[in-house]
């Protein structure tokens, strides 16, 4: 699936959905890729905003694209549909092309026999998402993922050092056991000793006063934050203050890379990539940054 990101380095004018440079001249050419690629919702205001949904969706096929997520309303939908139609027939987008994409469409639903088992049977997917090596690849992949961004002499703690820690963390999602979770599995990897606190998503002076306090009992402060959009204030807010006491603190962001942005004079900062929703476990790669 494609992202409506631009990628300065490739293609510093168009997001990569749009940019034959990432789709074709990146992931085909010099990556290999040879799957089906799909874009993500064309309503969004990334790319609706700027060319619509209908003139998008034609620039992505010739990007590389081989299938156009049409989403939004049903008149934005059929914009998409009618205004690739009419490339097709005015030759802005060609046959040649179109076939291309039709045929690893086809190729691919023939490879997992779709054209004669159309529909999945539900009870057997947890068979596959569930399956040992799949769980084993998740994992790997969330430990390689996970990136130190800055490290004043902080990170690694020692596990078997005799210190006491203490994880400050957000409700994520108007839930509490993550953060309790991630607290049970630093514990689990060091010598114990673990206090957390879990504050509402922005926290507020008083939380923040109630964490600066406590830090008074700890050796080393671990601060995970979590957005799926703008860190909040409160978040941000937080980190500072912990960072003007004299315990070293790590931050570990756990939704989007950019949070260290909002607070780059940490002693250290780890970043995972991992956006959770309804009620999911703690993501692998959540875990992985705790290990």
């Amino acid at each position: 699936m494609t992202s409506h990101v631009i990628i300065e380095a490739i293609d510093p004018d168009l997001p990569a959905t749009l940019s034959e440079d990432v789709l074709t001249g990146l992931l085909r050419e010099e990556m290999g890729f040879d799957g089906l690629i799909v874009t993500d919702a064309m309503s969004m205001d990334a790319i609706d905003d700027r060319w619509g949904a209908g003139e998008a969706g034609v620039m992505t096929i010739n990007a590389g694209a081989d299938i156009v997520m049409a989403t939004g309303s049903l008149d934005q939908q059929i914009e998409t549909f009618e205004t690739m139609v009419e490339a097709l027939e005015s030759g802005d987008l060609t046959e040649e092309r179109v076939d291309e994409s039709l045929e690893r469409i086809l190729q691919t639903k023939e490879n997992y026999n779709l054209d004669e088992r159309r529909f999945v049977d539900p009870e057997t997917a947890t068979d596959v998402v569930n399956d040992e090596a799949h769980q084993q690849l998740a994992n790997r992949m969330a430990q390689d993922s996970i990136t130190l961004v800055k490290n004043e002499d902080v990170l690694p703690f020692d596990a078997d050092e005799e210190a006491s820690t203490l994880v400050v963390g957000p409700e994520i999602y108007n839930q509490s056991y993550y953060i309790e979770d991630i607290a049970a599995a630093v514990d689990a990897k060091s010598s114990g000793n673990v206090e957390y606190i879990v504050t509402s998503n922005d926290p507020n002076a008083d939380e923040i006063e109630e964490a600066v306090t406590s830090t008074s009992e700890a050796d080393r402060v671990i601060v995970p934050t979590f957005s799926a959009d703008v860190l909040p204030e409160g978040q941000q807010d937080l980190v500072l203050a912990l960072s003007s006491t004299d315990v070293p603190v790590a931050t570990v962001s756990l939704g989007l890379p950019y949070d260290i942005g909002n607070y780059p004079d940490v002693d250290a900062h780890l970043s995972s990539y991992a956006i959770e929703r309804w009620g999911s476990p703690v993501p692998v790669s959540w875990e992985a940054a705790f290990m």
